[in-house]
């Protein structure tokens, strides 16, 4: 199907945690950026857990105007920083109940627009149609046609950061599921 399963996109442009509990951001290397010689500071890729959690995690979308986030959360638990109080009211909503809940298969949404934008999923709908010519290709969510469209432009933006490899990939996750060959590699070594 063209449509790829939907994924939670609620949080495709979350808001990073900044500070000294912050994860390690390793974003650059999900993005373009080779492996130093001596490899990441904290992380050992030659252990096939840790290579793999390197994997898993999310590239962090870099802006040029990246101003400092000093607006913190007010939740109780939550360390989140924000540029300014628009942001950090919009990520409030994550916090509160999700009473907004599909009918088709019970999951819930904080918003009531992120159920109108799910329940695509289920009634086949498909209003967002690729422009290039001969294609025509629809899909539910906007997010998958913005993917798509890397098909027909050729852009390849997620680099494998292994020194050697110089494989490109249009999506995120299928650069992570290249990283685990990596890992798979050194286990049959």
């Amino acid at each position: 199907s063209d449509e790829k399963k939907d994924i939670d996109h609620e949080t495709v442009v979350e808001e990073q945690i900044i500070g000294e509990n912050s994860p390690p951001d390793y974003s650059e290397y999900m993005t373009g950026k080779k492996l130093p010689p001596g490899g990441i500071p904290g992380i050992d890729l030659s252990d096939p857990k840790q290579l793999a959690e390197f994997a898993r995690m999310k590239p962090r979308k870099i802006k040029e105007d990246d101003a400092p986030r000093t607006i913190a959360c007010p939740h109780k638990g939550c360390t989140k920083m924000f540029r300014d109080n628009s942001a950090m009211r919009k990520h409030l909503h994550t916090h509160g109940p999700r009473v907004h809940v599909c009918a088709e298969c019970g999951k819930a949404f904080v918003e009531s627009s992120k159920l109108k934008r799910h329940q695509l999923v289920h009634t086949g709908e498909k209003p967002f149609q690729c422009t290039f010519e001969g294609c025509g290709k629809r899909f539910s969510l906007d997010f998958n046609l913005r993917t798509h469209v890397r098909i027909h432009t050729g852009d390849r933006p997620y680099v494998c950061p292994f020194d050697g490899c110089n494989k490109k990939f249009a999506q995120s996750t299928n650069l992570k599921s290249h990283i685990l060959t990596h890992a798979k590699a050194k286990n049959n070594q």
